[in-house]
């Protein structure tokens, strides 16, 4: 059903006569639904075996509530019912020979079927004679509780039946069993009376079910005590005439603005007994309510804009706003609602003041990329009305216009190239050509194409040889001089000799003797160690401290000291104080032992230009506040702990920016993989030294 009503041009609800001269939409329809399914058993086949256990089955079919059969997807698959289940009948009749041996099995040995022990274990040597039981039979009763049976004999250890077992140990051959419990009768509501008065018909659901929803036929369930499905209703005799009686109308439910009124409608006898509108239903009922209007409500009213305060820039313009109730002016406002009071002013804004300042754009660089998305550039500038750039803080007031943008946003293309193949890397015997292989885009227009720096996986396929074989003519028996390893000098201290081998052979390892005499190196030469005092570290000084001690005030310098049961070569500084320090010569100088903090940065960071290389004649800003350069001559040693310390500036010196610890590097140059700044270590340690590197900036 659905709600029908004649509306006015406002969308009222106006009486049904209003819209006579039109045709009324229906107010109701017929509608089906899908039928509901249920499951449906039907009666269990008799038990497949005449004797001991088996199983019966039974139909399970879906209906609906006409106990039609209907498709099986129309009923809840999770409550089927079971379809089969075990079923046990009398215990079969043992069939033995006069001497009570068990009968032959078909492999000839005796016939066992009860292989379980009395105490559970199955398997094994068993003891002379026990009790062996069966497999337990099915409920004997479907509900409600019920028992079932098992076979329990006594056998010896060949199986055979005896009679001599224990009989306070005998397992139980009966046991309670529990099957779930019985259906019962359950039913549904009434339904409505097919008449409202002379007699009409009612019925309900009444099914055979267990509490969880399984359906059983009814003859499982005690036919006797089935409650009924249908009923006699409406037995009263039906009124004489029955019609609409309608009330008065009530007042308007709105003092102002729309509304509605109600009446009430009832059906009636001749006599004006009231009686159910069931009997009236075969005639049109009136309206129960119809839409008013009372008088006109009080509103806001608001004239015009006034003209704006401003003649350029930002300025206020006013209006008059009053509450108008009917057709005067209402001299208080508290009749309208405040909420909805219309705004009496607002901003505007007639033009814009001409600025003395204003934005300058430059001409668009070229594109970052060919293809793929590049950007490009421009220069924007706040300038004054002579021209001059100012700072932008001047301009702030107007929209500043990009300077960056994107282009060549088409996807690249790429291409192999390949270079011509050099001569033969050998000028006999077996060399290599070789060839660039380059990763190139295509360039429309353009049939030329440059070895670029693409990566070699933007181009399809695999890449072209670059290397390729090359045999030239056999080479001549060549013989060249190999020298051993210096071996350990002649003498402990002092002036002594140390010696090498010296061979020659040839390209094939063998010995020979055709070597150039004039070009033979050298078989031995001087070799010479500390001072024979200096060698025993035992007894050297520890510390530059020591080395005050033991003689004296003296110059800096070098000094060699016990590091560690080592003699290690270590500058002294601050020797005529009462505290001096250690340091390591850096023997390279400061033209590769030198920290920094590059002070460059692109200004767009997302570039990585010249080729990788970082140059200072980028298009860069030079505002890197942590920037600085610092060279090394020594480094400063701590003994206690063996480490460097970085931020010991006596033999540093700072060329530019701010002083940057020893090996420490970094930069803000790009935000692309382009190359870090060079970070130089010490070319030799002393041992057992833990060199400790800052983070990288």
């Amino acid at each position: 059903m659905r709600y029908v009503s004649c509306r006015d041009n406002q969308g009222g609800v106006a009486e049904d006569s209003a819209c006579s001269h039109l045709a009324k939409p229906p107010a109701r329809e017929v509608c089906s639904v899908v039928a509901c399914g249920q499951w449906k058993v039907l009666e269990w086949t008799s038990c497949s075996v005449s004797c001991g256990q088996g199983k019966t089955t039974r139909q399970v079919v879906c209906v609906n509530f006409s106990d039609q059969i209907v498709d099986v997807v129309e009923c809840d698959a999770d409550d089927r019912p079971a379809t089969e289940q075990e079923c046990a009948m009398s215990q079969c009749p043992a069939a033995r020979s006069s001497d009570s041996r068990p009968l032959p099995s078909p492999s000839g040995g005796p016939r066992n079927n009860l292989p379980t022990t009395a105490d559970g274990r199955g398997g094994g040597r068993a003891q002379a004679h026990q009790w062996r039981t069966g497999p337990w039979g099915a409920c004997s009763s479907t509900c409600a509780g019920g028992f079932q049976r098992r076979v329990v004999v006594c056998q010896d250890e060949n199986g055979y039946a005896v009679n001599n077992c224990e009989e306070h140990s005998k397992p139980i051959e009966q046991r309670s069993c529990e099957s779930g419990p019985c259906p019962q009768w359950v039913y549904g509501n009434w339904g409505e009376c097919t008449k409202p008065c002379g007699g009409g018909i009612k019925t309900r659901l009444v099914a055979c079910q267990r509490p969880n929803g399984e359906r059983f036929n009814d003859l499982s369930c005690e036919i006797l005590d089935k409650p009924p499905d249908r009923e006699q209703c409406n037995t009263q005799s039906c009124p004489s005439n029955p019609h609409w009686s309608t009330d008065p109308w009530s007042s308007c439910s709105s003092a102002c603005g729309k509304g509605s009124k109600n009446r009430k409608v009832s059906c009636v006898t001749r006599s004006g007994r009231p009686v159910p509108e069931d009997n009236c239903k075969h005639l049109t009922q009136p309206s129960k309510e119809r839409s008013c209007r009372g008088r006109r409500c009080p509103k806001w009213k608001a004239g015009s804009w006034g003209e704006c305060s401003a003649s350029c820039g930002n300025g206020i313009q006013e209006r008059e706003v009053f509450c108008e109730v009917g057709n005067r002016r209402s001299p208080e406002e508290t009749e309208c609602p405040p909420s909805s009071r219309p705004a009496s002013s607002q901003t505007c804004r007639v033009t814009d003041c001409p600025s003395p300042y204003r934005w300058s754009k430059g001409e668009w660089q070229s594109c970052s990329k060919s293809c793929g998305s590049g950007h490009r550039r421009r220069a924007v500038l706040c300038m004054d009305q002579t021209g001059e750039e100012v700072h932008e803080m001047f301009c702030v007031d107007q929209r500043r216009p990009d300077d960056s943008e994107s282009c060549n946003t088409h996807v690249c293309e790429f291409i192999w190239i390949t270079g011509d193949w050099t001569e033969c890397s050998a000028s006999c015997g077996q060399g290599y050509h070789r060839r660039l292989v380059s990763c190139s885009e295509v360039h429309a227009g353009n049939d030329n194409y440059e070895y670029g720096h693409q990566s070699l996986s933007n181009c399809p396929g695999t890449p072209p040889e670059s290397y390729m074989p090359c045999s030239q003519s056999p080479c001549p028996p060549t013989h060249e001089w190999r020298v051993g390893v210096w071996g350990p000098c002649s003498v402990s201290c002092g002036g002594g000799v140390m010696e090498r081998t010296v061979q020659c052979v040839s390209t094939e390892g063998q010995g020979s003797d055709s070597c150039p005499s004039e070009t033979k190196p050298e078989a031995s030469k001087v070799c010479s160690s500390p001072a024979c005092e200096l060698h025993n570290s035992c007894h050297l000084p520890t510390s530059c401290s020591d080395v005050q001690s033991l003689s004296g005030v003296q110059p800096d310098g070098e000094q060699f000291l016990n590091v560690q049961g080592k003699a290690l070569k270590v500058y002294c500084a601050g020797m005529q104080t009462d505290r001096p320090q250690e340091y390591l010569t850096l023997t390279t100088g400061e033209g590769e032992n030198y920290s920094e903090v590059f002070g460059f940065r692109l200004i767009d960071p997302t570039q990585c230009p010249a080729n990788g290389t970082r140059r200072e004649d980028c298009e860069c800003r030079r505002d890197y506040t942590a920037a600085g350069l610092s060279t090394f001559t020594r480094v400063r040693l701590d003994l206690s702990k063996m480490h460097i310390i970085t931020i010991d500036w006596q033999f540093a010196f700072t060329r530019d920016g701010h002083r940057v610890p020893f090996a420490t590097a970094g930069d803000c140059y790009s935000a692309a993989r382009c190359p870090q700044v060079r970070t130089p270590l010490p070319r030799a340690r002393p041992p057992q030294l833990m060199y400790h590197q800052p983070p990288v900036v």
